[in-house]
């Protein structure tokens, strides 16, 4: 009947519940992957749009800067830093050559200028007479004409000054080069202000005047030539300034780099046409590379801006990339590199994924949870079952045996058999312990029948425990002794009085006595000792038995627990004395502790304060 009963809820389950769950669950999982695909196609629709706007604004915006940078450079011819950011350098293309900026030779000396200077050094360093040498560049200092050559007559005069022991007048003329010189360069590019400070640093003069012309010349890092910047790198010692020369430096290597392949890039550029030449990707940030027409004045030239500068907001190019897309023909080899959320999902009309989620996560969550309820009051009810069953069985073994000998002894007697005077008290004796024993099984059942109900009622006076050890003793002697145990009786002097209920406390331990003679074994020695210890009256009782094993020890005070072990299944009992023995301990203010170890027996002790405690 139980079995078919369980079986219905079983079904009932299933039908109710599961299956519904069930259908709601594949119905929603059918309704995600439709929303995922579309949501994939409209993601492919949203990655082709972006690619197609950064597309048009990254056209946009290169020809602009194009185109401003040929207009400064209609404008002003001479003029050498670019005024857009995002432009890195512009070159002069001659052919399949690029002619950087540092490269272009100078503008030819005067006659005069030439003649006093080559005069010059020709005693400066064939004749070796500095002194002389002076005379000449001073004459060609005074022939200069233009600021390079008034700049580079200084130089060559202060070189030869200090050669001849003139050094205050050499640090002069350095320093009006360093004041005076403006932007005037030798023929590698390399400003003469820069020669100055450099013998000015090297004569220790001046410290504070070129500090600030080098910190000046490295705070417009993105101006310097190659040379000069190398040469300004390493004056400085300042790490966030030499950290801006050090970038613009590898800015240049990658131009020379740039102009050394020329050859290689320039077919890319070529791909998009004559009339509008292509953006080639080169280098690691990368650059946009691209051919302007010669527009006269203005030669061709080649112009390099930053992708990093140049590209859209929020738009990351790249040579190379995993998940990028390739911008197209007029960009060879740039790709787009995407944010990893720019094309995720957005919101969108209808059931949003998160609401259909928690709601399918709701239906599985009541599902598994009243699946867990009904399996829990199933296999409560199949436990209790079993729980009842063994009871029972117990409990009418328990009967059984004294009932037995009862009933056979008092036959006996009634039957006359017996002519023995010592016999027949023998079998009163045995009468009466069977009886002792019937009512100790009895006051136990009913004394948990009357804790489970909250009944169990204890009457506290002051106690003797050694008195009630030795009535449990003496209502233990005959079963001692007709199983051949030995009873170590061991009492502390003066124990204390304590107010206890000495029925309840004797109860206790006869039930510890009763499991301890259980559980004995081969063994045949059992102690109870009484001690004071910490305020607490101890009651121990060891047996030097079976033992129990460490994570059983906590269970085997729950009702109708017994040790799960071959040797203690064949022994008969109730599960119900340890219960009892901690209940009352705890309605005493105390508590139980087991020590035991399997094979080495067990000591049980009742712990109970002396003094009740608040």
């Amino acid at each position: 009947m139980g079995a078919r009963r369980y079986q219905r809820q079983i079904g009932l389950f299933l039908l109710t519940i599961l299956l519904p769950a069930a259908v709601l669950i594949g119905l929603a999982v059918r309704m995600m992957r439709q929303e995922r695909e579309l949501e994939i196609k409209r993601a492919a629709d949203r990655r082709h749009d972006a690619l197609d706007q950064v597309r048009r604004e990254l056209s946009s915006r290169l020809e602009a800067i194009k185109l401003e940078e040929v207009n400064r450079l209609i404008r002003a011819p001479g003029s050498r830093p670019p005024e857009n950011p995002a432009v890195v350098f512009t070159a002069t293309v001659e052919g399949d050559r690029v002619v950087l900026t540092w490269d272009f030779p100078g503008e030819p000396a005067s006659p005069e200028f030439a003649r006093h200077r080559q005069e010059g050094e020709a005693q400066e360093f064939a004749k070796r007479d500095p002194r002389a040498a002076a005379a000449a560049y001073r004459q060609a200092l005074a022939a200069a004409r233009a600021p390079a050559e008034t700049a580079e007559a200084r130089l060559l005069l202060a070189r030869a000054l200090a050669k001849a022991g003139g050094t205050e007048e050499a640090v002069r003329q350095y320093r009006a080069l360093l004041q005076e010189a403006g932007d005037a360069r030798d023929e590698q590019g390399i400003p003469f202000r820069l020669y100055a400070a450099e013998r000015l640093m090297q004569a220790k003069r001046e410290p504070e005047a070129v500090l600030n012309y080098l910190r000046g010349e490295a705070g417009r890092a993105a101006q310097l030539t190659l040379p000069e910047a190398y040469m300004v790198r390493s004056f400085l010692e300042s790490a966030p300034v030499s950290a801006r020369v050090s970038s613009r430096i590898d800015e240049l290597e990658q131009a020379v780099a740039l102009a050394r392949d020329f050859a290689r890039v320039r077919p890319q550029i070529d791909s998009g046409g004559a009339s509008k030449p292509a953006w080639a990707a080169y280098g690691k940030e990368p650059w946009l590379v691209t051919i302007v027409p010669a527009s006269p004045p203005v030669p061709e030239l080649l112009l390099a801006v930053s992708s990093a500068k140049a590209a859209p907001p929020g738009v990351k190019l790249a040579v190379r990339t995993l998940g990028g897309d390739y911008l197209g023909e007029d960009f060879p080899g740039l790709h787009v590199e995407w944010p990893p959320d720019r094309f995720s999902e957005r919101s969108r009309p209808g059931l949003p994924a998160g609401l259909l989620m928690a709601a399918v996560a709701l239906v599985v969550g009541i599902t598994v949870f009243g699946g867990y309820l009904l399996l829990r009051d199933v296999n409560r009810d199949v436990r209790l079952t079993e729980v009842r069953s063994q009871f029972v069985a117990n409990v009418s073994h328990e009967l059984k045996t004294p009932l037995t000998a009862i009933r056979m002894f008092a036959e006996t007697l009634a039957l006359g058999r017996s002519r023995n005077e010592q016999a027949r008290l023998e079998y009163l004796e045995t009468i009466v312990n069977e009886s002792e024993r019937l009512a100790r099984l009895v006051d136990n059942v009913l004394d948990f029948s009357k804790i489970e109900q909250g009944k169990k009622i204890y009457r506290l006076r002051p106690t003797s425990l050694p008195d009630v050890a030795n009535s449990a003793v003496r209502a233990m002697q005959y079963p001692l002794v007709q199983q051949g145990f030995t009873l170590h009786l061991d009492i502390q002097e003066d124990m204390p009085p304590l107010e206890a209920d000495p029925d309840a406390i004797e109860q206790a331990i006869l039930n510890l006595l009763t499991n301890a003679m259980k559980f004995s074994g081969d063994a045949r020695e059992i102690d109870l000792r009484l001690r004071s210890r910490n305020g607490d009256a101890v009651i121990a009782v060891t047996d030097r038995g079976l033992g129990i094993a460490h994570d059983e020890q906590k269970r085997v005070f729950e009702k109708f627990y017994r040790v799960r072990s071959h040797e203690s299944h064949l022994i008969a009992g109730t599960g119900l004395g340890l219960t009892l023995v901690a209940h009352i301990a705890k309605a005493h203010g105390g508590r139980v502790e087991v020590e035991s170890a399997p094979g080495a027996g067990s000591t049980f002790s009742i712990l109970i304060p002396t003094e009740r405690r608040a």
